[in-house]
């Protein structure tokens, strides 16, 4: 029941993330969690951001309908941008504003719910499903596209709502609903993506997770971040990480799960990257805990070459300016 409420976890630590990073860094609690609750104390747990990206999007107003009748995108904002990595969320935002695209963050969505299914806890994954898809589909009907940067959400959004509810509502947002770099990739092939960007001379070992693979064939993010100068994406396709969600965060799994993900975890350390890429926020946790390689997501990368989210630089060790 804990493993699969992570985003109510999160959500109640955000409102005190100094004590709440204390306790996922502490030795004890972390020994506490895995004897009550199963959570391997071996894990290094993301930590809680200290503002949410809804939050911030209240403060930029993003979370109010644009005015206008131009291009406009919902993002669906799973937790982990929500409460862990609030750049990514403003990553894309800047990265649709320098495209033209007003961006809008409704501020009654809920985490997807994917790990109450993985879980079998239908009834409650159901209760999401249903608030969502109400809230998706009349954005749909007023113009909007909805972009997510978690591939486990739009696998939900595509797939697994459509098979919970199976209505028209569903149907309508499963063929209206994005991953981020697909939008990009789309809007680059219709000629629409500026092309604006600033070389980034670094090396990068990508994971292509495994939920990417069930939406689409094509590699989305490798055709976006090649679009960058002097950016080398080396592709490691090896198989699973071996995270599968909130699985490969539970103790009785944990061996398994780094197992699974061995031939993954060997490749990127052969590689001879020094920075890892992946869209993926379990399997960005699994590639850090196996090579120690920071992992970045690959709009975060598109927002800083576009010059709009400098803070990059610094998660990136590059020099300011």
């Amino acid at each position: 029941r804990l493993a699969c409420r992570l985003d109510v976890v999160a959500a109640n630590g955000s409102h005190v993330p100094f004590l709440s990073n204390f306790l996922i860094r502490n030795g004890l609690s972390r020994w506490l969690a895995e004897k009550l609750f199963g959570i391997s104390s071996a894990r290094k747990l993301p930590k809680v951001a200290s503002s949410s990206f809804m939050r911030y999007a209240s403060r930029r107003r993003w979370t109010r309908e644009p005015a206008g009748d131009g291009a406009k995108v919902l993002y669906f904002v799973d937790h982990y941008a929500n409460y862990h990595d609030p750049d990514l969320g403003r990553a894309v935002a800047e990265v649709m504003q320098q495209n033209g695209i007003a961006i809008y963050v409704p501020t009654w969505q809920t985490g997807s719910g994917m790990a109450r299914i993985t879980a079998g806890d239908l009834k409650a994954a159901r209760r999401i499903a249903r608030k969502n898809v109400r809230m998706l589909a009349d954005a749909v009907r007023s113009g909007y596209q909805i972009v997510a940067t978690e591939p486990s959400a739009v696998l939900c959004l595509k797939h697994e709502y459509p098979s919970l509810l199976d209505d028209e509502d569903a149907h309508l947002v499963a063929k209206n609903s994005f991953e981020a770099c697909e939008f990009l990739r789309s809007l680059n092939r219709e000629a629409k993506l500026d092309l604006d960007l600033k070389p980034l001379p670094l090396e990068f070992a990508y994971h292509r997770p495994c939920h990417l693979r069930v939406l689409d064939s094509e590699i989305d993010s490798i055709e976006v971040l090649n679009l960058i100068p002097g950016l080398c994406v080396r592709h490691v396709e090896c198989g699973c990480s071996g995270m599968a969600g909130t699985w490969g965060l539970q103790r009785k799994n944990y061996r398994n799960s780094l197992r699974i993900g061995w031939p993954m975890i060997s490749a990127m350390r052969r590689s001879g990257a020094e920075l890892a890429c992946t869209e993926c926020s379990a399997c960005k946790m699994q590639i850090e805990h196996g090579t120690q390689l920071d992992t970045i997501h690959p709009m975060k990368l598109l927002a800083y070459s576009y010059g709009r989210l400098p803070k990059v630089g610094e998660e990136l060790g590059l020099a300011s300016g």
